[in-house]
C-alpha cells in the first residue's frame, strides 16, 4: 500500500507496562518465525529449559508457569525488579546461538517473531486462569489428550504441590473464560 514505512523503519507507540511492582505477575508468549515448528524434540526442549533456567538466573524473573509448544511457549513470571524485554531478548537471543552453534537453524534464518505478548496480571483470578490455559494448551492444539501426557510444561509442578489433581482436564473440553490467545 502506497504510504506505509517497510517494516523495519515504522515507528511503534507502544509502552510495556512497567509498574513497579515488584510481586506483580506478567503472561507471556513468545513465538517462533511464521509458527514453524523448531521445538519438536526433546533434545530441543531441554535446551531451551536450560536457557529459561539460564535468564531465570541472571534476570531475577521467578517463572510461576510455563510450556512449550513446537512452535511457540507461554509463560507467567513475576518478573520482579528485572526488565522483562531485556530477560526477553536474552532468552531469545541464547535460543538462536544454540541453534546456530547445533547447526539446527542455518546463518540467514530467523527464528523468532520480532515481538512478543505480554499481558500484566490484573488479580487471583486473572493469574488462577493464566495457569489453567498454559497447562491446557497442548490439549487446546491437540497434541496430547491430558495435560500429564506433555512432559514439556509445568503441569506436573502443579500436580506434585497438590494445586491440580493429576486426571484435571484429562480428555474433557474445556473452556477458560476470557482466553482467545493462542
Amino acid at each position: 500500500m502506497p504510504g506505509l514505512l517497510p517494516y523495519n523503519l515504522r515507528v511503534v507507540n507502544y509502552r510495556r507496562n512497567k509498574t513497579g511492582n515488584p510481586n506483580d505477575h506478567f503472561f507471556f508468549s513468545i513465538v517462533t518465525e511464521g509458527k514453524k515448528p523448531w521445538f519438536d524434540n526433546p533434545e530441543i526442549n531441554g535446551l531451551i529449559l536450560e536457557i529459561v533456567k539460564a535468564v531465570e538466573a541472571k534476570s531475577g524473573f521467578k517463572f510461576s508457569a510455563w510450556v512449550i509448544l513446537p512452535d511457540h511457549l507461554h509463560w507467567l513470571t513475576m518478573a520482579g525488579t528485572a526488565d522483562y524485554s531485556k530477560a526477553i531478548w536474552a532468552f531469545k537471543r541464547g535460543v538462536s546461538a544454540q541453534f546456530k552453534r547445533t547447526r539446527t537453524i542455518s546463518q540467514g534464518d530467523i527464528l523468532w517473531q520480532d515481538r512478543f505478548w505480554e499481558h500484566t496480571i490484573r488479580d487471583d483470578d486473572d493469574y488462577c486462569r493464566h495457569v489453567d490455559y498454559i497447562h491446557y494448551n497442548p490439549v487446546k492444539h491437540g497434541y496430547v489428550r491430558s495435560p500429564r501426557d506433555w512432559q514439556w510444561s509445568s503441569f506436573a509442578e502443579y500436580v506434585a504441590n497438590g494445586i491440580y489433581p493429576e486426571d484435571w482436564a484429562d480428555g474433557e473440553d474445556i473452556v477458560i473464560d476470557g482466553m482467545q490467545y493462542d
